[in-house]
């Protein structure tokens, strides 16, 4: 293990260097309406999810605490309470990073208060009842733990020392699925403190680098743990994947580090304010060359964060790819505008595997407005359908799908899925007029003709 041991000096000296890179949030589309406070909202939230886990006391609590503001002001100025639903399920969202679980479920009760169905309704009776689900396991098995630990020191059976480590597993396990990581990461440690032998104690430890790597974002305390996960354990499956994970983490970041480094180099050498003149020189070429491997290593940053799943990372790296394209984007440097419309598309598919479905239309949207002939416009237009059709926006996901498929040509992966989407959408089983698309949208049923949109019951 001396090899990973030294290993872990290197990237730490990397990992406390990067994470000091790409801080600053960018607009991907600057709006004139209400949706323009909650769209800087979230930048500032994605900020203070991207802002280097050493800073947390300062740049990370400044950063909530500022979209927390920001959040509150779009309810103030809600009128319609269209966009009230979502700043109340972002304020829960920086509540939960805190571990305020009365506040989350304070603003999960405003959403359905709103409205008690719909989308962020139905989320919002979901996260709570998640919530709950899991601080009563919390409660439940903490109780065992010390009942049978107790019993241990009186009769050291395998029995009580299973049932005390299983307790004490599930505690662990249901902190983490809570995200209150640090209680998480404090009760798989006392697991591998109190039950070194136990079966479940090599993944205890496991869990513990998982944390720190993929919900944390902190690659010193990670490697640390999962140096120990191979020291304590060497014989295990956990072992060899710890080592694994070492190995592919470490060259990420020397990786990243050389991008980096590569970006400050060309910044300096100032190619974001270059614009090629009419007649080039061979410094013009070389220019052009640096501008064009500057807005692709930022896209590679982008890509590399991605692979270690630091997704508020990634996507800031996305936002500065794109602000960096739009400064090259002129007549002399023309693949600027289709390399931004690769790193909106990259974004738009970030937010929405992260749930964030508004955002990710958002960002669809940006890409049909600033390059609609841009080789990802089909899979985007499909996609952003798919995006309205999770928050229930069936009309619009309606129209988006029967859109891509008026532009699509040829058996692309996703043509035959938005023709039977479309078909289900244009049902209407129990002959009231109403297509299933319309009836979903006003939350009535296709099966009762009497249940129709306007309809008393609905």
């Amino acid at each position: 293990m001396k090899r990973f041991k030294l290993f872990s000096v290197v990237c730490a000296l990397l990992t406390a260097m990067l994470l000091g890179c790409m801080q600053g949030g960018v607009s991907i589309s600057p709006l004139n309406t209400l949706s323009a406070k909650l769209q800087n909202a979230d930048n500032v939230f994605d900020e203070a999810e991207a802002a280097a886990v050493y800073a947390y006391d300062d740049e990370k609590q400044k950063r909530y605490d500022k979209a927390r503001a920001l959040y509150l002001d779009v309810i103030e100025h809600d009128a319609k309470r269209k966009y009230a639903q979502r700043a109340h399920y972002q304020l829960a969202e920086i509540y939960k990073r805190h571990y305020k679980w009365d506040k989350v479920n304070e603003h999960y009760q405003a959403i359905v208060d709103i409205a008690t169905t719909g989308y962020y309704a139905n989320e919002a009776k979901k996260a709570s009842a998640h919530i709950h689900k899991n601080r009563e396991i919390i409660r439940v098995k903490n109780a065992e733990y010390h009942k049978y630990k107790a019993w241990h020191e009186q009769d050291a059976t395998e029995v009580n020392f299973n049932r005390a480590a299983e307790a004490l597993y599930e505690v662990a396990r249901a902190h983490e699925e809570l995200g209150d990581n640090a209680e998480a990461i404090q009760n798989y440690e006392r697991m591998v403190k109190e039950f070194p032998k136990h079966t479940k104690a090599p993944q205890a430890q496991f869990q513990i680098g998982n944390i720190y790597f993929y919900a944390l974002y902190d690659y010193l305390s990670g490697w640390t743990a999962f140096v120990k996960v191979a020291d304590r354990f060497p014989n295990t499956n956990e072992a060899i994947e710890a080592k694994r994970l070492l190995i592919h983490t470490g060259a990420i970041l020397i990786e990243l580090k050389r991008l980096t480094g590569e970006i400050a180099l060309y910044t300096q050498k100032g190619v974001t304010t270059y614009i090629p003149p009419r007649s080039l020189g061979d410094k013009d070429f070389q220019m052009m060359w640096m501008a064009e491997r500057f807005v692709q290593n930022y896209q590679q940053v982008a890509n590399n964060w991605e692979k270690l799943r630091n997704y508020p990372r990634a996507i800031q790296a996305y936002k500065r790819a794109i602000q960096a394209y739009k400064k090259l984007a002129n007549p002399g440097m023309p693949f600027a505008k289709f390399a931004a419309a690769d790193a909106l598309y990259r974004a738009g598919t970030l937010y929405q595997q992260n749930g964030e479905y508004e955002r990710a239309i958002r960002a669809y949207d940006s890409l049909f407005e600033s390059a609609p002939e841009s080789t990802w416009r089909n899979e985007a237009v499909y996609q952003q359908s798919v995006c309205y059709r999770a928050i229930r926006e069936f009309g619009s996901a309606y129209e988006g799908f029967k859109a891509y498929m008026s532009i699509t040509k040829g058996d692309t992966p996703y043509l035959r899925e938005a023709e039977q989407i479309v078909r289900q959408f244009e049902l209407d089983q129990d002959q009231d007029g109403y297509l299933f698309y319309q009836e979903q949208e006003e939350g009535t049923s296709d099966q009762d003709a009497n249940s129709y949109p306007g309809s008393s019951g609905s």
